[in-house]
């Protein structure tokens, strides 16, 4: 249906530019159109429906050269059904619901954008200390396993030690990604752990334990996994997070605030974990290893398969905050009392790359504020 009102549309469109040849007194001023490829872009997938928090779209075009150009003010904003375009390219709602986008330049048009607008957003703890911007650091320790590798209880008995170990629990939070022969016969399995394995390029080595969103692995040697952790840690983040969860329908609701503890380009993230997951183990040795916690279930902020770095927040100065809120999905054989969210904020290096700049874990129907050392 939204197919065909878009190629009724391109057909209307072409003959009102043939019949208009040679009458322009009714039209703005003609600016030629720059042939190539449309990117339709929005600056966030989801809004609050009250009037105010504003969807910012961009259209570009990549010309033969390479050449991006930026031609949103000439081109088309369509809501899917509506016979007239956005008056501007920013858009805000006070009802609740999914809306679909579409662009129009010249005769090409768009891939759909979807964007969600809810209102009942969970209320975000309030700031304790306005002025602080020491937090403490966390980094993500990601588990990449199976309930059918017979080799990864080795890796479950060393976190198992390493969670004990008061020295070290409170430096990090941990993610299993049930990735390995995934399916019926392991119940922790989801298309986000599959994708995390593509993004971490897991493919063989299991079990692998991966710190933050770079390449650093190690297998499952407690010795090895804490010199990497020492070596890793910071004595405050570069960011802190505050956040806020609750189950509102068949969706968990999100809402997160960052706070820049130094200046630079930030993203956030927000996986769905659950725990107490029983699949039996490969290679088990004792009973608990057939219980599985923290397996990932769906991740928000995911820009791509390849891409968990989280959606953009911008660039914030020392102090500034930016928020978020993400709307995550549940699967009816999910346990939501068993879940808790995990809020990431990455930041940008040199390059332009994005990293783990801090996590907090956060349970549904409750809040965590910002942690300040």
């Amino acid at each position: 249906m939204k197919r065909f009102f878009k190629s009724a549309f391109l057909s209307v469109l072409s003959l009102w530019a043939l019949s208009s040849c040679g009458n322009t007194s009714d039209m703005k001023e003609a600016v030629p159109v720059i042939p190539g490829e449309i990117e339709f872009t929005a600056d966030t997938d989801q809004v609050r429906s009250d009037g105010v928090d504003a969807v910012t779209f961009t259209v570009r075009v990549t010309d033969a050269e390479g050449a991006v150009h930026d031609v949103t003010k000439h081109a088309e904003i369509y809501l899917s059904y509506e016979k007239t375009p956005l008056s501007t390219n920013v858009f805000t709602t006070d009802k609740e619901g999914e809306y679909v986008f579409y662009a129009v330049y010249g005769l090409k048009v768009s891939q759909d954008i979807v964007v969600t607008a809810i209102n009942d957003v969970p209320e975000l703890p309030a700031d304790p200390q306005e002025g602080n911007l020491s937090f403490k650091h966390r980094m993500l320790l990601v588990q990449h396993t199976g309930a059918t590798c017979s080799n990864c209880p080795r890796m479950m008995e060393a976190l198992k030690n390493l969670a004990q170990d008061a020295s070290y629990s409170s430096l990090y939070h941990h993610v299993a990604s049930h990735s390995y022969n995934g399916g019926e016969a392991d119940a922790a399995y989801s298309e986000a752990a599959r994708d995390l394995s593509m993004a971490y390029n897991i493919s063989g080595f299991y079990p692998m334990l991966t710190f933050n969103l770079t390449s650093t692995a190690v297998g499952s040697d407690l010795q090895e996994i804490k010199s990497t952790i020492d070596a890793l840690k910071k004595d405050k983040a570069d960011a802190g997070i505050a956040a806020s969860v609750k189950l509102s329908g068949d969706d968990i609701l999100v809402n997160v605030e960052v706070k820049a503890a130094q200046a630079n380009s930030y993203r956030v993230a927000a996986w769905l974990l659950e725990d107490d997951i029983y699949s039996l183990q490969s290679g088990m040795s004792e009973s608990w290893h057939n219980t599985h916690d923290n397996a990932i279930r769906y991740a928000a902020g995911k820009a791509s398969q390849l891409s968990f770095a989280g959606d953009k927040l911008g660039r914030l100065e020392a102090g500034d905050k930016a928020g978020k809120v993400f709307v995550l999905p549940v699967d009816k054989s999910w346990v939501t009392d068993n879940c808790e969210v995990l809020v990431i904020v990455t930041a940008a290096d040199a390059n332009g790359n994005y990293d783990v700049a801090n996590c907090v874990l956060c349970q549904i129907g409750e809040s965590v504020a910002y942690d300040y050392k």
